[in-house]
């Protein structure tokens, strides 16, 4: 015959083990959905990096072709306009910079006051070389120290606004971009604003020489 001390005993066993693999389990899973969430969320601003960086390449190809052309900023920024895809958001481009890279260093740094800044908003309306042609881009111009049409795309800089070019120039086009947490356990960790890191791209090219 059973005694009830050793019964209630074995029930109080019971629940006291099933309470610690509760508990033991709330302190896996934590931890489990926090890695799952990190790995999504580096996964989306992996794949929003990558978009930039290819428009970032892509724009300076475009410039790099185009060259001393009238319109040839626009015609860039319509470029990485068009290139900018999901998961990354064409609106939270803060900034493109079109620039006259100083090729004294390795850096693909600009020559100082040879940039043409460009935010994202407003718009801004091209006319092509035809004098007929236009466009519109929704990028609004903040300084304009590198002129498209000042450019410099001829061998021995013949023709081209001497000084300061001595020969054919090395155009750089950075992005910068204001990444955005999308899913929703870093806006709990960070702050509600769902600002993530800024993710820079750039991107340098020498102009197509035309003769």
């Amino acid at each position: 015959m059973a005694v009830p001390g050793r019964m209630k005993d074995h029930r109080s066993r019971h629940r006291d083990s099933r309470g610690q693999s509760l508990v033991e389990f709330s302190l896996v899973l934590l931890p489990f959905i926090i890695l799952i969430v990190s790995i999504l969320e580096f996964g989306f601003m992996f794949a929003a990096y990558n978009s930039i960086s290819f428009a970032s390449h892509d724009g300076s190809q475009m410039a790099a072709e185009y060259g001393n052309t009238s319109g040839a900023d626009g015609l860039i920024l319509r470029q990485i306009d068009q290139d900018i895809s999901a998961p990354a958001n064409n609106a939270q481009i803060v900034s493109v910079d079109i620039y006259w890279v100083d090729t004294a260093f390795s850096d693909g740094r600009a020559k100082a006051g040879y940039e043409n800044l460009w935010t994202y908003g407003g718009s801004t309306t091209f006319t092509l070389a035809d004098g007929v042609t236009t466009y519109t881009v929704p990028f609004s111009r903040s300084s304009n120290g590198y002129p498209d049409t000042s450019r410099c795309n001829v061998n021995g800089a013949i023709g081209c606004a001497n000084p300061p070019h001595t020969g054919v120039d090395t155009i750089g086009v950075t992005i910068t971009y204001q990444y955005k947490w999308i899913t929703p356990f870093p806006q709990l960790v960070f702050g509600n604003s769902g600002a993530g890191p800024k993710l820079v791209s750039t991107n340098i090219m020498r102009l197509e020489p035309i003769r």
